[in-house]
């Protein structure tokens, strides 16, 4: 019993750690349309939406479990090129209206997911990111 009790308070604490995550993130910049926090298993663990992104540009929630588990298959597709290439640190997907930027977080064993304008800097962006992920614990 006790070792369950330890898993969810784990599992309590990293969520709690994908919402500071997903809030500062959305935050750090106004390019940054909506994002999804995801743990090793493809787990959406917290999803941030920015006041910028229409409400019928929502995604439907039911695809969100879908979605994440396709951003850990991508990344851990493109981890398996390291020993060559080196760690991945992200990916960017360029659409006729948005980018979609995979970023791997190996110190949290989380992913984030961010949807983006099409406009935006996504390097730029990632390195801002970089910076927040850097000051939490």
């Amino acid at each position: 019993m006790k070792a369950r009790g330890q898993k969810n308070t784990r599992d309590l604490k990293k969520k709690a750690l994908a919402e500071t995550i997903a809030k500062e993130v959305l935050e750090c910049d106004s390019s940054i349309l909506s994002l999804l926090v995801v743990n090793s298993r493809g787990e959406v663990l917290a999803v941030g939406r920015s006041e910028r992104l229409a409400k019928s540009d929502y995604l439907d929630e039911s695809i969100l479990p879908k979605l994440g588990v396709v951003a850990k298959l991508i990344t851990g597709a493109a981890d398996q090129e390291s020993a060559l290439l080196g760690r991945m640190e992200f990916l960017i997907g360029a659409f006729k209206n948005q980018k979609i930027v995979l970023i791997d977080v190996p110190k949290h064993d989380l992913s984030l997911a961010l949807r983006m304008s099409r406009s935006s800097i996504a390097e730029y962006v990632c390195n801002k990111i970089g910076v927040i992920l850097a000051k939490l614990v």
